[in-house]
């Protein structure tokens, strides 16, 4: 794990968000849970592999949580996917690809700018694998059966 502060943050961050997003406060812990997961689950990754697999296995934690989450508390997993996911978009790649775009170093903007591409991307298709794996598994049922245990 590249900082053992990072959770804190990306906790913090995704709190900051959820609560900008006029989520209930007594549902901002779930978002929290969720981006410090999905944070911890992108440093090891990405520190094993490459930084476009801990993008996909944080993406994809992410939405599954979501959607567990969602169905536990009867609210869209929408909100927790949005306020946990923005922890780890690539803004600094976004920013340095138009910085480098700006000062004209066209290898630099285009090379920044391929890595923040595979970033979003490696994103985009971890929550879309895990909106079909949840639809797959019907999470509804699968949460009555987790609140008939509890």
């Amino acid at each position: 794990m590249r900082e053992p502060l990072g959770l804190l943050w990306a906790a913090l961050g995704a709190s900051g968000f959820a609560v900008l997003f006029d989520l209930r406060l007594r549902e901002v812990p779930f978002a929290a849970a969720g981006a410090a997961g999905g944070w911890w689950l992108y440093s090891a990754v990405g520190a094993a592999s490459s930084e476009a697999a801990g993008y996909f296995a944080a993406a994809a934690f992410i939405g599954l949580y979501a959607e567990v989450v969602a169905s536990l508390r009867k609210r869209p997993a929408a909100v927790y996917i949005v306020s946990a996911i923005l922890p780890i978009v690539p803004g600094g790649g976004m920013y340095y690809t138009m910085l480098n775009s700006v000062r004209g170093d066209l290898y630099a903007s285009l090379g920044t700018g391929f890595e923040t591409l595979q970033a979003a991307g490696a994103i985009a298709a971890g929550l879309a694998v895990s909106s079909a794996l949840s639809r797959l598994v019907s999470l509804d049922r699968l949460a009555r059966r987790l609140k008939g245990k509890a």
